[in-house]
């Protein structure tokens, strides 16, 4: 039995993704949210269920947020980025109460599997590796098959889902792209599903690049997708038509004076992962390094851009 510490934080609908890239960001090796409306949006998709238990109907205001961390992890991390996000934060997010708890990992992912639901954004759909959950395709989808195992990226975060939303957008066929902080790959395996001659995707965490690799082989693009261990300067290789960072702000600011020197003459620039709150910092960083602003793309707490 793999024993981990379960740190629970109670919040809101509007706030759970916010709660969420918190835990995720103090090292989770996975997220859960329980919010009852998610449960009912289910119901109404193209899955279809055996059994549901009414209880699970019931309306709840509170959302819980649960991560997962080592044995010794210090959830005083979590307090104080709890205490700076509600700080510098408009949105209603709850009480944002923290339990503590151990729990079994092992048996976590098997629960999470039985839950995992078919993702629209576009033409593209992401789907479970393991069923098709009874979804049926429409002429044009764009199938990415999906196992993110403890990596980033399941099309779930409104920041992934934003970057698949501009990513159908800017990808021509025969382009060069590069994807920092590619987590699961989605992002990579979406680029060169849209017709990408190439994708480099870099990820400093190891887990991620071995989940990359992984996924892109089931996706049948592991012949055009470059996975590394790397940040952005150690992976690029030339210029790129598009380059992806979905990521965090400050990291993306950080990079800003960088990936001009990456880009190709006319060359899309994708970043997200930005909270509202930070989004005046992110487009000063960008003006300011040289980029125009293309197209801004918005889903709940969170923004995405296009640069030029």
């Amino acid at each position: 039995m793999n024993i981990v510490k379960r740190v629970t934080v109670y919040t809101t609908s509007a706030g759970s993704e916010l709660v969420a890239d918190i835990l995720y960001g103090a090292g989770s090796e996975g997220v859960g949210i329980y919010d009852s409306e998610d449960f009912k949006s289910m119901l109404n998709s193209d899955i279809i269920w055996d059994y549901v238990d009414e209880s699970a109907l019931a309306y709840s205001e509170v959302v819980r947020v649960a991560g997962f961390f080592s044995p010794d992890f210090n959830v005083n991390i979590i307090t104080e980025a709890l205490q700076e996000l509600k700080s510098r934060s408009e949105t209603d997010l709850g009480s944002l109460e923290i339990n503590c708890d151990e729990a079994d990992a092992d048996a976590w992912i098997d629960i999470w599997k039985s839950y995992a639901r078919p993702i629209r954004e576009g033409k593209i759909v992401i789907l479970p590796e393991w069923t098709d959950c009874g979804f049926k395709s429409e002429q044009g989808d764009i199938i990415i098959r999906l196992d993110p195992g403890m990596a980033f990226g399941t099309g779930e975060h409104e920041t992934t889902r934003l970057c698949l939303r501009l990513l159908q957008d800017v990808i021509k066929t025969g382009d060069r792209v590069l994807d920092i902080g590619t987590g699961s790959g989605i992002l990579a395996i979406a680029a060169a599903k849209l017709g990408a001659s190439e994708v480099d995707a870099c990820d400093i965490d190891a887990q991620a690049v071995d989940a990359c690799i992984r996924n892109c082989k089931v996706n049948g693009v592991a012949d055009k997708v470059n996975a590394a261990k790397a940040d952005l300067t150690s992976a690029a290789r030339g210029k790129y038509d598009v380059v992806l960072g979905n990521i965090t702000a400050d990291i993306l600011m950080r990079l800003s004076n960088d990936i001009g020197d990456y880009t190709a003459s006319g060359a899309s620039t994708v970043v997200s992962g930005i909270i509202h709150s930070r989004a005046d910092d992110v487009e000063q960083a960008y003006t300011k390094a040289g980029f125009n602003l293309a197209k801004t793309a918005v889903l709940g707490e969170w923004r995405a851009y296009v640069w030029k």
